[in-house]
């Protein structure tokens, strides 16, 4: 009994009789498809990635100078904390406090209205301020759009002589940027405005009687603008202002304090760029780096340019004198370098596939048919990405050419199919009409079980689901493209081109033609054909001996199971393919900002000596006095690693007790690095968190396979607490507001009204002079106004004591957060990994504590969420196969080809030393449908053939050798065009397509391998334990009647 086969449907010979009969017409819509592409392609705009997607997060920045952490937890954070959490759509709040500043980070539900939630969280803001400090000025929003990737980074390098940084850069460099069409914000590192400082001689003003909260408030209340009514002057009713401002800066030290003390008399007065602890040098040099970020719908390569073509306007621009402006980091390079890697790789693959198809045809006329079919698919993909209002960007154009390898599948079995029977004696108009209709039903299930395969694509949620649709659509159009491409335009172009049997052809031409297809003959019998022998040898054999095969197979299948086991691994991006490397440097807590200078001028020296040998284009410094980053971004095409570099900057760097080395982009949100595992405590008191975490630490540190333990304790900086006595400052009628206030005046200093001067407003502030505020001694002897209008020493009234304090406050959700961070041995992070989350498990909290992972890692759960789509790919594929053989067994046969196929894909990634990264996970999606084809193309033509007559085995074989050579030519097309991928070098913001190249040419080449030999192998077995199943209940329904049971 034959299982159920297809049968060619009406449709499978009509499309190639339409195309015979109605040539002309066939013609013109091909025409008209081309044009229409045409004029799609040069309308399409070109992106870096799909525009469109609305990340789920936003970022709220707020400012406050010199602030410690838990002022800023207790005076910022919490009040925006507090009015963020009622904002619809809100899944998690993250806060992070810092030495002057908060941050906020909002993670939205899938599918929120980001607009919306942006004007509500501006909304909440507003709300906050009036709980705010009165000194926080400015609060940034930010949407954290095309993955926070900016359009560009400029580095400016000023010399360090130049006067007026400031304005010349924001007049000059940033006004012109931020001027630019689809520019919407241009954010300067390290660049500080020039301010009016007035700093106090503590002696003079308390010799004066004066102190600095009273000076302050005076000052803040007699300079003002405000707005006072109208008054009518003739027949005009004006307006009226009562403004008192300052005079001009250099005037400022004459202003009268009281009527016999002016402010240069207990003051000096400058104006300068303040105090900054933060410097950023590039390439040596010091420098600022400003990045430009787009509008939501701004053509990323039209902004690049423009910001490009200002940066050079910059270099003959007279006023800028010493200042050079370059760019660091360009969306519209990286744009322009990776289309060229994937438009160079299409035109290899392309030249490639009509190399094989010629060498395996030996007919240039049919190679050339063939190969049109995929310029003609891509078109058709081209003009429905212009309706679906998609653009060119990595992602499209990846799509793209991962068809150029699938595109020629159906067209070749067509051809080939239709050449077989003309060769055997059928005429041309029959050979085409019946070449076409047979193969009609088999190549549309391939199809469409390549395309069936991202159905479980919506399973991926957020921009891993937009980004694989994106992928998605060139990549399914242009396949049901080429399949209708094939059973009307292939039938009607070989027709055309097929010799009929009384066409005459020149001696000389038939001579060359016959001497040519000779010499291909004995290569193809040299090489494929003695393969295709041995295969049917081998096939022969295993069709004798299916159990040996079977058991082959899984031992196989447990041997690469056992070798990649720990070694392959599924990671979001490989770290060998990133362009950028990072260092994180912590130094002692109790260095000055002078000898951080120093040690990062030393550091510099060493490295950046070595720029070239390193093959870094940029090398940048960031520091602040106990922390800083070394960042660079290494040339395209670089020979050295990521990590070797990395490793190579940290073996440079000087050597100083105390300083601690942490490599990698990983952030506050998200742990992306395998050789790390972070844990979280959450509770809130934050005494309790460090006490229950400085516990589990030290039996970390004591567990096999973890290498260091990140202690943030032992980094946290000393912190003077002023503990004040209210029982004796009630006796001595001292407001304690007013002191807390006086020593953040006196030491933080305090913004005043600005003064508006030369067009523009100028910042101006007040605090003592650094020698009054650089030791306890001094901060004890600052004096404190009574209510009775005598002065105090601070010292009288407080405890001053010393504690240890965080540099950083993490929290989520309005809980505080203690991080744990384990450095696990390279080789066993699987094993280490499960140990500390044991250890974590295995510790008793006290009430009030408990543990959660770090936060969503984004990137692992779409990684973990493609997987499942892989697996529902395979479910989907089979129940396509079931509906269309009308057999729920006969597709298990076919099915064997993914395992096997994966086995490929594990060994090539083995062999090449590399993880399995997001990019291969999508290539894995797409090789669940391609692999399968040849399974069904090979059954179909069993199946007929047995249909015809034929026996089991002999059907077997002789589809075996029938479709060996469709089935080389489609792999090797395939894999054709991902080679010159696997040798393409990553772009500057580290996509690669290796591991995507690797998948599909290992997967490919080891399901085409062993398809011919396992797939009828199975075939076979399936359908005797089919017939032993139905023998035996017969034999159980029957039990009068006698039956053999013999399997």
């Amino acid at each position: 009994m034959i299982p159920g086969g297809m049968t060619p449907g009406g449709l499978g010979r009509s499309l190639p009789r339409l195309s015979l009969e109605r040539r002309v017409g066939v013609l013109v819509v091909v025409g008209a498809v081309l044009v229409m592409g045409l004029v799609a392609a040069l309308s399409l705009p070109i992106e870096l990635i799909p525009s469109g997607y609305s990340s789920p997060f936003l970022r709220v920045t707020v400012p406050w100078r010199d602030a410690p952490p838990q002022e800023v937890l207790d005076k910022v954070t919490i009040p925006l904390e507090e009015e963020l959490a009622t904002i619809r759509g809100l899944e998690n709040q993250y806060s992070y406090c810092a030495v002057g500043f908060s941050q906020v980070f909002l993670s939205f539900a899938h599918g929120t209205d980001m607009d919306v939630a942006y004007r509500e969280v501006r909304d909440r803001i507003e709300r906050a301020r009036a709980r705010l400090p009165e000194d926080v000025q400015q609060v940034f929003i930010r949407k954290d759009d095309d993955a926070g990737i900016p359009v560009a980074m400029v580095g400016v390098l000023v010399d360090e002589g130049t006067a007026d940084t400031y304005n010349l850069i924001q007049n000059e460099v940033i006004l012109k940027l931020e001027r630019l069409p689809g520019v919407a914000s241009v954010d300067a590192q390290g660049l500080m405005e020039r301010e009016v400082l007035i700093e106090l001689d503590r002696q003079r003003v308390e010799a004066a009687g004066l102190n600095i909260f009273e000076i302050a408030q005076d000052l803040q209340s007699d300079y003002f603008t405000l707005a006072s009514g109208n008054v009518r002057a003739g027949d005009r009713k004006l307006l009226l202002r009562s403004v008192a401002g300052y005079p001009a800066p250099q005037n400022v030290r004459d202003m009268w304090i009281t009527d016999t003390v002016r402010l240069g008399d207990i003051a000096s007065v400058r104006y300068a760029v303040p105090d900054d602890e933060f410097r950023v040098r590039v390439n040596g040099l010091p420098a600022y780096a400003i990045r430009v970020q787009k509008e939501g719908e701004a053509n990323a390569l039209e902004v690049a340019r423009e910001v490009e073509r200002v940066v050079r306007e910059l270099a003959a621009n007279p006023r800028l004198g010493a200042i050079e402006a370059d760019v660091i980091m360009s969306s519209g390079e990286i744009i322009r370098e990776s289309m060229g890697v994937l438009l160079s790789s299409g035109r290899i693959g392309a030249i490639f596939a009509v190399i094989v198809l010629f060498f395996f045809l030996r007919r240039l006329r049919m190679s050339l048919i063939i190969a049109f079919s995929i310029p003609l698919s891509m078109v058709v993909a081209v003009v429905a990405m212009y309706f679906f209002g998609e653009t060119f960007n990595v992602i499209s154009l990846l799509g793209l050419m991962i068809s150029v390898g699938l595109l020629v599948d159906n067209s070749v079995v067509v051809a080939e199919n239709i050449h077989r029977l003309h060769q055997s004696g059928t005429g041309r108009r029959q050979a085409t009409l019946q070449g076409a209709g047979e193969i009609a039903l088999a190549i549309t299930t391939a199809t469409l079980t390549t395309v069936i395969v991202f159905l479980p694509v919506s399973l991926v949620e957020g921009q891993g689901q937009f980004m694989l649709l994106r992928l998605v659509i060139p990549i399914t159009v242009s396949l049901l493209a080429s399949l209708v491409v094939a059973l009307v335009v292939v039938p009607l172009a070989v027709y055309v081109t097929l010799p009929s049997r009384s066409s005459s052809e020149s001696g000389a031409l038939r001579h060359a033609r016959n001497a040519s297809n000779a010499l291909l003959r004995r290569a193809y019998e040299a090489t494929f054909g003695l393969l295709n022998r041995a295969y049917s040898g081998m096939l022969a054999y295993g069709l004798r001996r299916r159990l040996d095969v079977v058991l082959l197979l899984v031992a196989a299948l447990a041997l690469t199971q056992v070798a990649a086991s720990g070694r392959v691994e599924v990671v979001p991006m490989s770290e060998d393919d990133q362009a950028f490397f990072n260092v994180e440097v912590r130094l002692p807590r109790n260095i000055s900002f002078d000898e951080t200078i120093e040690y990062f001028a030393r550091a510099e020296e060493k490295i950046d000596g070595l720029r070239d040998e390193l093959d870094l284009d940029y090398l940048v410094f960031f520091h602040e006095r106990t922390w800083g980053q070394i960042q660079g971004i290494m040339a395209t095409g670089a020979d050295l690693k990521m990590r070797e570099v990395t490793e190579r900057v940290i073996d440079l760097m000087p050597e100083m007790p105390g300083v601690r080395f942490h490599t990698g982009f990983a952030s506050e949100q998200e742990t992306t690095d395998k050789a790390l595992e972070t844990l979280t405590l959450f509770g809130e008191d934050a005494e309790v968190l460090e006490e229950v975490a400085i516990g589990v630490e030290d039996r970390l540190a004591r567990v096999p396979g973890v290498l260091a333990v990140k202690k943030s304790a032992d980094e946290a900086p000393n912190e003077l607490a002023l503990v004040l006595d209210r029982d004796l400052a009630m006796r001595q009628q001292v407001n304690p507001r007013t002191l807390a206030v006086m020593v953040g005046y006196a030491l933080r200093g305090q913004a005043l009204p600005r003064i508006y001067y030369g067009g523009r407003d100028i910042p101006v502030r007040i605090r003592f002079e650094e020698e009054d505020r650089q030791s306890l001694a001094e901060l004890r002897d600052f004096s404190v106004p009574t209510e009775t209008g005598e002065a105090l020493a601070i010292g009288t009234l407080v405890d001053v004591r010393q504690q240890p304090s965080a540099t950083r406050i993490s929290r989520r959700d309005k809980q505080t957060a203690r991080r744990i961070t384990v450095e696990l041995e390279e080789g066993r992070e699987s094993e280490a990994r499960r140990a500390v989350r044991a250890v974590a498990a295995q510790t008793e909290l006290p009430e009030g504590v408990a543990w959660a992972r770090l936060v969503r890692n984004v990137a692992a759960e779409e990684t973990r969420n493609l997987m499942i789509a892989a697996l529902m790919s395979i479910a989907f594929v089979y129940l396509l196969m079931g509906f269309l053989f009308e057999s729920f067994l006969l597709p298990v046969a076919i099915l064997v080809t993914i395992p096997l196929a994966s086995m490929g894909v594990t060994w090539i990634h083995l062999l090449a030393g590399r993880d399995l990264d997001f990019l291969g996970l999508v290539g894995l999606i797409i090789l669940i449908g391609v692999v399968v084809n040849n399974g069904i193309v090979l059954l179909d033509s069993v199946n007929r053939l047995r249909a015809a007559g034929m026996e089991r085995t002999e059907a077997l074989l002789e589809a075996a050798n029938r479709r060996f050579r469709p089935i080389m030519m489609t792999a090797l097309t395939t894999i054709g065009g991902m080679v010159p991928l696997l040798f393409g070098q990553p772009t500057q913001m580290g996509l690669s397509y290796k591991s995507f190249a690797l998948t599909l040419i290992g997967g490919m080449a080891a399901a085409t391998l062993l398809t011919l030999l396992a797939v009828p192998v199975f075939y076979t077995l399936i359908e005797d334990g089919r017939a032993w199943v139905g023998r035996t209940l017969a034999g159980a329904l029957a039990p009068g009647r006698k039956a053999s049971v013999s399997p």
